[in-house]
């Protein structure tokens, strides 16, 4: 078999001189966007004056790309807003820009969110440094990563950028890049493609097989295979196909009977109307189709069946339906839909994948690009904290079926009741000193949307918001002006927990399990209706052992504190659990804890205009 390279490298130093779409150029607003980052700390590229204005680049303004020490080794960032002007490659067909690299490395372009919606990315080595240098990328050839695709002829709405992808910096790295650009490109020669198929699991008569596509005209005949050995697996050569994207299916004697695919294969793709679905091929060089299994994706005996069974509970279907999305293996929301033929509340897809297959996913209840109609199971015992929340499955070694409930970990379609509870966020906004136009709390119960849940000024700098929540754990902080600011906190501080893969993300924690309401100062673990919130902070007022409490907790005060002191201990939603004064020259305490249900406290003393927050965990 064939071994073929997925990807082609151009680049070129000099002047494009060919007519071009600018996409992003930093010099209007119209074209000009940031990238939000991932696989490393939050944050965006920025766009500052050009740094070194010379060589091909004298433009005024740039873009400017910081990779963090450790990042991951895929770390990169998205547009954030997309484009004004989409990626349109339905007539032009390459993508140019200009890079400037602090060291020899690479730079790879990945485009998004497209029409069809596959996605594509090539990379581009880069050999000059700290000088401007010229990128472009050939939009024929095809993807370096499943789906197998070129992206020529589709229209992309969103670039993704890399810079030394797969490779983990150390220190960090400065980037910049500027002038993304689409252009007519060259045109590649016509193709050969040897197409094979295994014929050993169908079951039915049949004398002739041929590939039919868009290459003849989806003709009935034309291109006959051949099984000269008799083996079953039937081949056959089709000649100077034009290079590019192409659609086709495996048919039997002149269409008497045809492969039939659901759309949810890998190697399919389905037409906007949803009407045909065919085997998507790429092809760029001559090449040989890996021998598949007639009505599969892969060869006989190597894949197994997933199906998916959700039950609907008491949520209100979207009128679009239910949909399964994320992983990088189901695509976006409306990519996948899950259907309930017989009406009966359960809503149902099967997949064919390979046998060894395992992702993440999740559900979403319409077809939101932006993911703001994914469920809700934060704190669930099958949300991923690490992973967006999202659930996991796999692998597979034989045909498997998931059942469970829209926003419930269970596992089966009887969803039952689900609790939910009244929530009240409330924020002191006094220490925060810019223009407030709208406060936002943002957390895992709405994706950490920027607009999903608006407060109200009550006044007294003081905003609120109600939410209703399923019982359950989460993370969340106060956000304002739609993430133009947001509350910043460290390592450590008793009101957070720190998660992410890199340890990245430290926001507020909570614990929901009924009516609650909580008031916070901003960017502060001191609760409204304490006196203490404006004292400086002395942690060595106190210690407290142990900090995983069953009955009670030791408070041992510090012997440079011998003044009284006011002892309160307050739970996650803010509300004081208990309160007491300790008299002077009281050198310990024993707080009495078995009362209390299991979950995240805070132990608060204030003597001498001081104040020291600690926390301990409740659990027996």
């Amino acid at each position: 078999m064939k071994k073929f390279l997925l990807f082609t490298l151009f680049f070129a130093v000099g002047t494009f001189l060919q007519a071009q779409t600018v996409i992003i150029d930093h010099e209007t607003d119209a074209t000009t966007t940031t990238f939000s980052y991932f696989g490393m700390p939050e944050g965006a590229s920025s766009v500052i004056a050009n740094p070194d204005m010379s060589g091909v680049n004298t433009s005024a303004m740039v873009g400017q790309f910081v990779k963090a020490a450790g990042s991951e080794p895929w770390a990169g960032g998205f547009s954030n807003p997309v484009p004004t002007t989409p990626v349109d490659l339905t007539t032009d067909s390459e993508i140019c820009m200009k890079v400037w690299m602090p060291n020899a490395g690479n730079v790879a372009l990945k485009l998004e969110n497209g029409d069809p919606a596959l996605n594509w990315i090539n990379i581009a080595e880069i050999t000059e440094t700290e000088t401007w240098v010229d990128v472009c990328f050939n939009t024929n050839n095809l993807s370096a990563e499943a789906p197998i695709i070129a992206a020529a002829g589709n229209v992309y709405t969103t670039v993704v950028l890399f810079f030394d992808f797969q490779e983990v910096v150390d220190p960090e790295e400065t980037y910049f890049f500027d002038d993304l650009v689409v252009q007519e490109g060259d045109a590649l020669e016509p193709v050969d493609v040897t197409f094979s198929v295994d014929m050993n699991e169908y079951e039915a008569d049949f004398t002739q097989v041929y590939v039919s596509g868009t290459f003849n005209e989806w003709s009935g005949d034309a291109n006959p295979l051949s099984d000269d050995d008799n083996d079953g697996v039937w081949e056959g050569t089709v000649e100077n196909i034009a290079a590019g994207s192409h659609e086709y299916k495996i048919t039997l004697d002149n269409w008497n009977a045809q492969e039939q695919f659901s759309g949810t294969e890998v190697c399919t793709i389905t037409d906007p109307s949803g009407q045909f679905v065919n085997r998507s091929l790429s092809a760029t060089m001559d090449m040989t189709v890996p021998t598949h299994c007639f009505n599969s994706c892969f060869a006989c005996g190597e894949s197994i069946n997933i199906t998916i069974e959700l039950g609907a509970g008491g949520v209100t279907v979207d009128e679009n339906g239910f949909f399964i999305a994320g992983g990088g293996n189901f695509g976006n929301p409306g990519d996948f839909p899950l259907s309930d033929d017989d009406n009966d509340g359960v809503y149902t897809a099967t997949f064919e994948r390979a046998v060894g297959f395992e992702s993440f996913y999740t559900f979403t209840n319409g077809n939101c690009p932006d993911y703001s109609c994914k469920e809700m199971i934060a704190g669930q015992d099958c949300a991923n904290p690490d992973n967006f929340n999202d659930r996991f499955m796999g692998p597979f070694t034989e045909d498997a079926t998931i059942a469970t409930c829209f926003e419930q970990c269970t596992t089966t379609t009887d969803c039952g009741a689900v609790t939910s509870s009244q929530v009240t966020f409330q924020v002191d906004m006094t220490p925060f000193t810019e223009t407030i136009e709208t406060v936002y709390v943002a957390g895992t119960f709405n994706n950490f949307s920027e607009n999903a849940n608006p407060m109200t000024d009550l006044g007294n700098n003081i905003w609120e918001t109600t939410i209703e929540l399923t019982d359950g754990s989460y993370e969340y902080k106060f956000q304002v002006n739609q993430w133009a600011f947001q509350e910043i906190f460290t390592d450590g501080m008793p009101c957070t927990v720190t998660s992410g893969d890199m340890g990245q993300f430290i926001n507020r924690t909570l614990e929901v399990s009924g009516d609650a309401e909580m008031c916070f100062v901003y960017a502060s673990c001191a609760v409204c209706e304490t006196s203490t919130q404006n004292l400086p902070v002395d942690n060595g007022i106190f210690s407290v052992q142990p900090t995983l409490v069953q009955t009670e907790a030791v408070v041992t005060f510090g012997s440079d504190f011998t003044a009284a002191k006011q002892l309160t201990v307050v739970n996650m939603l803010g509300q004081t659990v208990n309160a007491v004064k300790i008299d002077r020259n009281t050198p310990t305490y024993v707080l009495d804890m078995s009362d209390l249900q299991n979950g995240l406290y805070f132990i608060n003393a204030e003597t001498e205009g001081k104040q020291q927050t600690q926390r301990i965990m409740v659990s027996r």
